[in-house]
């Protein structure tokens, strides 16, 4: 019936030291004894609606009533009890997450315009009217800014958990890549060695030497071959071209529902393979930083040659909140094996970033 004890919940026992009040109160501020009882079950109320598990529906209705009626009805002996619905907020926000048409929020504005009525109707002076209305007000507002913190809590853990995915289905991709490279060249190798040393075995048996020379020599190139091409398979994991990894990022994108443009104006073959490793793991941090923290819709890549080899990278995301001259601090350290130089051109609506390599790097 009930859920296991989370870190957070302590920070919902925080707030029942202000039952001191109405537990406190029928000895200091004149509370009749018998509301020593309802408090009691107010707060066991409370402390019930944290741990009980949302499929006992009913049960956290009945729950949710008794403690918004004790608050209304302790509201007709002490107008300032109005504060204690900030016990029904805590719940609301950080416990259920209700949005405005749920019937706990409903019954929470009702409950508390009630009181408000209330407070109006029977205080007997214009202090207390205008308290009646300004805490009203306060609590309404501490409810906003309550479920503000808990909406971006929320996207946050959305956006971790996305990213999270996106990783993974890309690691995915690379392994499978990995496998089928692996399956092509070594599965064809090891199956022409296997026939090959089978039929230089039926000829030596035959006496047939100089066929079984000619298979041996065979398999020798074979091996050469195959290791020449392992070679270059291992070469091609260490290494990207530009090509590759912009197919990479356009999947990428794909994946993260985000609008890509490329306008490639560069003849990539003709460059260095330390330019083309540069280029590849620039290309690479800016687009992850955009998937990972820009909430972008749409991204446009321009590479083109003018004064250098430009990279320009630019989104519709949420950019950059204060430039303080260490952003970007991974892209510049892509930069120390080539000279060039990072710019933000705009940090916000949109965001455009530009890289500039010098040509020395071409071939």
């Amino acid at each position: 019936m009930f859920r296991p004890f989370q870190r957070t919940d302590g920070l919902y026992y925080v707030g029942l030291i202000f039952m001191v009040f109405p537990l406190a109160g029928t000895i200091w501020f004149g509370y009749p004894m018998w509301t020593l009882g309802p408090s009691i079950c107010f707060m066991i109320a409370y402390i019930l609606l944290i741990h009980i598990r949302n499929q006992y529906s009913k049960t956290i209705a009945c729950l949710w009533f008794y403690m918004l009626a004790y608050i209304v009805s302790m509201c007709f002996l002490e107008g300032s009890m109005v504060w204690f619905f900030f016990f029904l907020s805590n719940l609301l926000v950080w416990r259920f997450g209700d949005d405005l048409w749920s019937y706990r929020m409903l019954s929470y504005m009702i409950g508390l315009l009630s009181v408000t009525f209330m407070g109006l109707l029977f205080a007997d002076n214009l202090a207390s009217r205008i308290m009646s209305i300004l805490i009203p007000i306060f609590v309404v507002a501490m409810h906003y800014f309550q479920r503000q913190n808990y909406m971006e809590d929320k996207i946050q853990k959305e956006i971790y958990q996305k990213n999270k995915e996106i990783n993974l289905l890309t690691a995915e991709n690379e392994r499978n890549r990995i496998g089928r490279d692996l399956h092509d060249t070594l599965g064809h190798t090891f199956a022409m060695m296997s026939l090959k040393t089978e039929l230089a075995l039926k000829q030596m048996k035959k006496g047939q030497y100089e066929a079984v020379q000619r298979q041996l020599e065979e398999l020798n190139q074979i091996s050469k071959d195959s290791m020449k091409e392992v070679r270059e398979l291992i070469n091609n994991l260490k290494f990207r071209t530009v090509t590759e990894e912009l197919d990479n990022i356009t999947d990428m994108f794909a994946l993260s529902d985000i609008e890509l443009t490329v306008d490639n104006q560069l003849e990539l073959n003709a460059l260095s393979p330390v330019i083309q490793s540069s280029l590849t793991m620039i290309l690479q941090e800016l687009t992850t930083n955009i998937v990972k923290h820009a909430q972008a819709n749409h991204c446009q890549i321009s590479l083109t040659h003018s004064e250098g080899l430009k990279v320009r990278v630019e989104d519709d995301g949420i950019g950059f909140a204060k430039l303080t001259g260490h952003e970007l601090h991974s892209v510049r350290e892509r930069l120390h094996l080539v000279k060039g130089e990072v710019v933000i051109l705009s940090s916000q609506h949109p965001t455009v970033i530009e890289v500039t390599l010098e040509e020395g790097g071409k071939a």
